[in-house]
């Protein structure tokens, strides 16, 4: 079994939500419902996730709790997304692998978090994260615009999910602010790589094993990555692009 949690905070105003007349991207709209229920529903739908837990602005989670007869836990918003995972994961097994998602990606389904769930075995690894190729991203939804890195296996992309252990984390968070501040933006990772990592990369030999064992080393924890097709975990809503992909997607 694996705890999960949503992130559903905003700590500064976002013009995707401020477009949508909302004060918080989790709660723009589509199809009358909030995007934070639609991945709240797919979660809840998942037979090996234990307990769920959300942090956000508390009154409007107490009423879309209420309102759309969801179950989960709320702590409310802090000051920064590292924040916001630390106060979530005090409450939690320090050794208890959880599943990190966020509230902008309203095609997640159930079935989906299974697959990626399936892939990580609990006591091999402190930290999974799924790895999605371009191609198949683009087979699915070609509409859809991501950033892509090249590497030995080809062009990928990260999803918007992790696994990890919360006692790693409360004890290593000052750690992770540079990978936080660059998690949209890959290319600027490679800034704080040796050079013989950005060599391979500037020779397409760079691989996902090499990427695991840099991290692995440098974090001082056990990291994989997944590569799966779990796609869903790949859409988010950032842009009014990115919204009105999903409509089109959901009245399909």
């Amino acid at each position: 079994m694996f705890n999960a949690v949503v992130l559903a905070g905003s700590s500064k105003p976002e013009l995707l939500a401020e477009m949508q007349g909302v004060s918080n991207k989790a709660f723009i709209l589509l199809k009358d419902k909030p995007l934070l229920s639609y991945v709240l529903r797919a979660l809840q739908d998942v037979p090996t996730l234990d307990k769920i837990t959300v942090v956000g602005p508390t009154a409007d989670l107490k009423l879309l709790r209420g309102s759309e007869c969801l179950t989960f836990e709320i702590i409310g918003q802090q000051e920064s997304l590292l924040a916001n995972l630390a106060a979530a994961f005090k409450t939690m097994d320090p050794e208890k692998l959880c599943l990190v998602v966020t509230a902008d990606i309203p095609l997640l389904t159930a079935d989906t978090v299974e697959k990626f769930l399936s892939l990580c075995d609990p006591d091999e690894a402190d930290f999974y994260y799924p790895i999605l190729s371009r191609e198949t991203c683009i087979e699915k939804y070609p509409e859809n615009i991501r950033t892509y890195v090249r590497l030995k296996e080809g062009q990928v992309t990260g999803g918007n999910a992790v696994l990890i252990k919360p006692g790693w984390y409360l004890q290593n968070q000052d750690r992770l602010e540079l990978f936080i501040s660059y998690r949209k933006k890959p290319l600027q990772l490679f800034r704080i790589f040796p050079l013989v990592l950005i060599m391979k990369y500037l020779l397409r030999i760079l691989s996902v094993r090499d990427l695991e064992n840099y991290l692995s080393h440098l974090l001082g924890f056990n990291a994989k990555a997944v590569l799966c097709d779990c796609i869903e975990l790949g859409i988010d809503v950032d842009k009014i692009s990115d919204l009105e992909l999903v409509r089109k997607i959901m009245q399909d």
